[in-house]
């Protein structure tokens, strides 16, 4: 019986940060493309990821402040209404600064209040802002690219990872660990369970804890995107000639 020949190796990531060793011949051409690949897909997606809990927030009566996009020094600043975007050089997360409310939040009966659960739903309302909106990019692109591949009916691996990075973009946020929405939310959760706000202090060292122990080592750990990676590659895709 005559075998298949191999399947292409289409789950490496292209936009994840390049490895640190060099290959026996150096390609800075390549290494550049990628870099940038992986800096503006991931801009863009912290951006409109960032861009879905500001929208959010000021429908919530929830004053925005900043919206900054990666760490490390600043490429650009601008300013938007009442709010101020910061885009810094490594897209590797996002924050969107809010302010105390001006007014109570009027509640479905009637009865104002600004703190306990009526806040908790509020910030749950602008932590699933961010994830509808890296969710609907997702959905957008798949369209895009169910279409490309049926009129050339070959994969579009461009559009493809991109989807996956969304989609990874969306499970890395929904773990239950500080500063990630998932973390946000548990926290503020405790805060109207007991009825009072945490320490500044208090609030640092969770932040460094949760990145120290939990963001930075699977962030490192990139055998579960390699999985999304080969799911959204393999699932539905044209069979090339």
């Amino acid at each position: 019986m005559s075998s298949l020949p191999p399947a292409p190796d289409v789950t490496r990531r292209r936009f994840t940060l390049p490895s640190f060793h060099l290959p026996r011949r150096f390609d800075a051409a390549a290494l550049a493309r990628k870099l940038a690949n992986f800096w503006l897909v991931w801009t863009a997606l912290l951006i409109i990821h960032e861009g879905g809990h500001a929208l959010v927030a000021r429908h919530e009566g929830l004053p925005v402040q900043r919206v900054t996009v990666g760490v490390g020094p600043v490429l650009w600043r601008g300013q938007s209404s009442e709010a101020e975007l910061v885009v810094r050089l490594v897209p590797v997360v996002g924050l969107t600064t809010l302010g105390a409310p001006a007014e109570p939040h009027v509640t479905a009966r009637g009865e104002a209040g600004s703190t306990g659960w009526t806040t908790w739903f509020r910030e749950m309302a602008t932590i699933g802002g961010g994830l509808a909106a890296t969710l609907a990019l997702a959905v957008g692109v798949t369209g895009l690219v169910a279409l490309r591949e049926r009129i050339a009916a070959r994969r579009w691996i461009w559009g493809r990872m991109l989807i996956a990075d969304a989609v990874v973009l969306t499970v890395f946020n929904f773990l239950p660990v500080p500063p990630l929405d998932g973390g946000r939310a548990a926290l503020e959760a405790l805060v109207a369970w007991r009825g009072a706000p945490f320490a500044s202090d208090t609030l640092f060292w969770v932040h460094a804890g949760g990145l120290a122990l939990a963001v930075v080592p699977l962030a490192l750990w990139t055998r579960w995107t390699a999985r999304i990676d080969a799911f959204v590659m393999r699932w539905k895709a044209p069979l090339e000639r």
